[in-house]
């Protein structure tokens, strides 16, 4: 008994590791499709698309140094620190999506933003919305990027979602562009919210995990049930013994032969 669960539980665990890694496989390769014109996602007036959280994205358009920011309390490995974060103006549109060029320890340090046409590759972000105030008002330091709070700082139009670049890794992104400028002195950055798995993914290694738990637990029902019904007497051979002893003879009861003498 105790091997059997033993085993059910294993292999369910198992079976709940495997879907598991089905969406981070999928999460994996979603990250790194091939990217999207960003126009063709979302539009200047446009809400955000969900659905297209964590895609890449290839933005064109034209560096913005002077509307440079920084994002305060950004963690790398053990460090705090600053993203920093240039705008892009969309020729096409006229408005602007703020571009997290990467990471830095100091602002004061931080290398100058970059100028000119750019092409750029990143992960498409919604607006980060925290219930953190921004008590300096007067400075380019923000506690998030929060596009709400950015439209009071700025005359341009803004897009709805921010991008933060994506390093160059080996073939990716799969195009002979962008190079990703602006990456000079800044580290590379992950994305901070990933797109979402299908909701069919690993469903499968789901149900057969479900299936190996609900073995084990039917397994220890029938033992608990054979062991109760083991140490238990049940009432019926209880009555049995009862009505058996009521229908043996006593001494007391038992008939009595006649010794009447018959008559000649």
């Amino acid at each position: 008994m105790v091997i059997f669960v033993t085993g059910a539980v294993l292999l369910g665990v198992w079976q709940y590791e495997s879907s598991q890694q089905d969406k981070q496989d999928e999460v994996a390769e979603l990250v790194h499709a091939k990217p999207k014109v960003f126009g063709d996602v979302i539009g200047p007036n446009d809400a955000f698309p969900w659905e297209q959280i964590g895609r890449p994205v290839t933005v064109s358009g034209i560096w913005m140094p002077d509307e440079t920011i920084f994002v305060d309390g950004m963690e790398r490995g053990s460090q705090v620190g600053f993203w920093a974060v240039t705008p892009v103006l969309v020729e096409e549109t006229e408005s602007v999506v703020y571009v997290v060029r990467g990471w830095t320890p100091e602002v004061g340090t931080a290398p100058p933003a970059p100028r000119g046409h750019v092409t750029v590759t990143g992960w498409l972000q919604p607006s980060d919305w925290t219930d953190v105030a921004d008590d300096r008002k007067s400075d380019n330091v923000f506690p998030q990027l929060d596009i709400s709070d950015l439209i009071s700082r700025t005359s341009y139009d803004l897009y709805s979602a921010y991008v933060v670049r994506s390093p160059v890794e080996g073939n990716w992104p799969a195009s002979s562009m962008p190079v990703n400028e602006g990456a000079t002195d800044v580290a590379d950055v992950p994305a901070p919210q990933l797109p979402e798995p299908d909701a069919t993914t690993g469903l499968r290694n789901l149900l057969y995990a479900i299936e190996w738990w609900l073995f084990g637990v039917f397994a220890i029902y029938v033992w608990w049930r054979y062991v109760r019904d083991t140490l238990r007497r049940r009432p019926d051979d209880d009555d049995a013994d009862y009505d058996d002893a009521e229908a043996m003879p006593t001494p007391e009861n038992a008939p009595q032969e006649s010794h009447v003498p018959s008559k000649a």
